[in-house]
């Protein structure tokens, strides 16, 4: 189940301006949808200048925040899809900040693991599997 979305789409391209080619709003779901690899490899390709560069990583980066914000309701009624999607969206995220960085010339410095960038999303995970296991060992087959 995906998010219902409604965004105009000169919303999208006022809020998004560098990136506004590479998301559409999908008229039957009423999601906004994202085309990054396609924009991965149109920005290999054309170069863009460093400043323009750095704020369509910033965009991405608010983008997928965004997303994540508008897609609580769904996620809260399923734990552990709201966390892979959490994860994948700090991960994206921190991506897209630290590229933008480097597009601006500076040193973003050294790469950060999600487990110490955010512990409440390890320790959560460890939750998750915790749970998991104890369901399968409480099974009549996992017994004697």
């Amino acid at each position: 189940m995906s998010a219902r979305i409604m965004l105009p789409d000169r919303e999208i391209s006022d809020r998004w301006p560098h990136i506004e080619r590479f998301l559409w709003l999908d008229e039957n779901t009423g999601r906004v949808d994202d085309d990054y690899p396609r924009w991965h490899v149109a920005n290999e390709k054309v170069s863009l200048p460093s400043p323009e560069l750095a704020a369509a990583y910033e965009e991405w980066a608010a983008f997928y925040e965004w997303r994540l914000a508008q897609r609580a309701d769904e996620l809260a009624r399923d734990r552990g899809k709201r966390h892979l999607v959490e994860k994948w969206t700090d991960s994206m995220t921190y991506c897209a900040q630290r590229c933008a960085i480097m597009a601006r010339g500076e040193d973003p410095g050294e790469w950060v693991p999600l487990h110490k960038r955010r512990p409440d999303l390890d320790a959560t995970s460890r939750s998750i599997v915790a749970e998991i296991i104890a369901e399968l060992d409480a099974r009549p087959e996992h017994q004697g």
